[in-house]
């Protein structure tokens, strides 16, 4: 029993190999894709102006070159379509990110939503939807809703 705690407590703090970190960043891209695409999709299309805008911060945040961009977007639809919903993303994001980040990560999802200049009902549900998931503060939430509104 002694045995396999010291395993189960060593192996949580070994350093993640390289192809380890690799692997991880990648399913990271591919949580904060499937994220973006749920947003843009909350209202059962994906509009021109957001897929542009879904390409435009995943090249920013990830620096990524156009194929590989092109190439994420459809392993996260593939991803997406064989999933349950986005819990699974979210609870990985909320592992791997900081704080900063995840505000980051819904200020995106803000631009996303936002970049076809509407606000549907169904987008909304599903910010707050990952507001909930992404254990974020509601009054940021709105502070970086108005942020992203007021630059459109």
């Amino acid at each position: 029993m002694l045995e396999r705690f010291r395993k189960v407590f060593n192996k949580n703090f070994e350093p993640l190999s390289y192809e380890e970190k690799l692997d991880q960043e990648r399913k990271l891209e591919i949580a904060t894709c499937v994220i973006l695409l749920e947003a843009a999709t909350g209202d059962s299309k994906l509009s021109k102006e957001e897929l542009q805008k879904i390409i435009e911060l995943l090249k920013e945040k990830f620096q990524l070159t156009d194929s590989s961009v092109n190439e994420l977007i459809e392993t996260s639809k593939t991803e997406r379509e064989g999933s349950r919903g986005v819990w699974s993303y979210t609870h990985l994001i909320n592992e791997d990110f900081t704080i900063e980040e995840k505000y980051e990560l819904m200020e995106m999802i803000w631009k996303v939503i936002y970049s076809d200049k509407s606000l549907d009902e169904f987008e909304n549900y599903i910010a707050h939807e990952l507001l909930n998931l992404l254990n974020l503060d509601h009054n940021k939430f709105i502070e970086l809703k108005l942020k992203v509104k007021n630059s459109i």
